[in-house]
């Protein structure tokens, strides 16, 4: 992201509009921000909008991309937010290598905090008996814009992107931490079809190694309705789990790499749906906390917009 390409809009009232927005929709989500407290909102966020075309140009697209501009609404203590193409189409079931990857399809990654990073969370009272720990919680929203035609009838899509970072306190273990991150994703639509959109996670390099413990789903899951699903994930002596409301599909994308992991919903409604999942890992004793970076894709069709 670059001056040349966006511009920081938390000041005006399109800004004010939508940090409203997006704290009405994530209020459980968000630490001490509420929707009617515009000041700590601007404080804690900032709200971007971006000129697709100019990032399209930029990572090679050819063609005239349908999604004209995009909002973020980021978190201020998010860093090295970047869009690049998205690799995950080599997944999806109608890719063609022919074709290689639709440089309009584009993955926005950023780079959360990690709060007290060199922290030792494994307790030193060997009497104390382990409990999970929620040490970090946030939302990066992403919506995209699609024009029509000579520029009029704008829509309107959104992603919100939501984590929680847990940690196993007086886990008993001399040599290993365990924490797990939960990665939550509810997207929106205004008027149109939802093709695509999701949440991944994946180790920050510049923090120590971690090791996979657990995760969940395990699968991606196909349903004929919506109904309330449960996930969770077994630490060292503790398990951390939720619900979360799946409708029809989910696909899990889950990687070699330690820590590394998605979900998607893919299909097409003109209503809310939601991703969840969850990783866990283990680090080693006196290495601090692992670091993350996260990626939310968003993939509209032109054909399928409807009034």
């Amino acid at each position: 992201m670059t001056l040349a390409n966006s511009a920081d809009i938390t000041q005006t009232s399109d800004g004010a509009t939508e940090l409203t927005e997006f704290a009405t929709r994530n209020t459980a989500s968000l630490d001490g921000a509420t929707p009617g407290d515009i000041g700590t909102l601007r404080s804690k966020y900032k709200v971007l909008n971006v000129d697709m075309t100019k990032v399209a140009n930029t990572l090679g697209a050819t063609k005239a991309c349908e999604v004209k501009d995009e909002t973020l609404v980021a978190p201020r203590s998010a860093t090295g937010i970047t869009y690049i193409v998205n690799p995950d189409q080599e997944f999806d079931p109608d890719y063609n290598p022919a074709l290689g990857l639709d440089p309009c399809k584009l993955n926005l990654e950023w780079e959360a905090v990690t709060p007290d990073e060199t922290a030792q969370d494994d307790g030193v009272d060997a009497t104390a008996r382990p409990y999970p720990q929620m040490i970090a919680s946030d939302c990066f929203a992403r919506k995209w814009h699609v024009e029509k035609s000579n520029n009029v009838q704008k829509k309107s899509s959104w992603n919100d992107a939501c984590y929680q970072n847990w940690v196993e306190r007086f886990d008993g273990n001399g040599s290993w931490n365990y924490y797990t991150k939960k990665a939550l994703s509810t997207c929106g639509v205004t008027v149109g079809r939802l093709i695509s959109c999701g949440h991944g996670v994946k180790r920050n390099t510049s923090g120590p190694a971690v090791q996979w413990m657990d995760w969940a789903p395990t699968a991606s899951q196909d349903r004929n309705d919506c109904r309330t699903r449960s996930i969770g994930v077994s630490l060292l002596n503790v398990s951390v789990g939720g619900d979360f409301d799946l409708c029809e599909r989910q696909l899990i994308n889950k990687y070699s790499e330690a820590g590394k992991m998605s979900g998607y919903w893919k299909g097409k409604v003109q209503s809310a749906r939601s991703t969840a999942h969850q990783v866990a890992v283990k680090v080693g004793q006196n290495a601090g906390r692992p670091k993350w970076k996260h990626w939310t894709n968003s993939d509209v069709c032109w054909a399928c917009w409807q009034d």
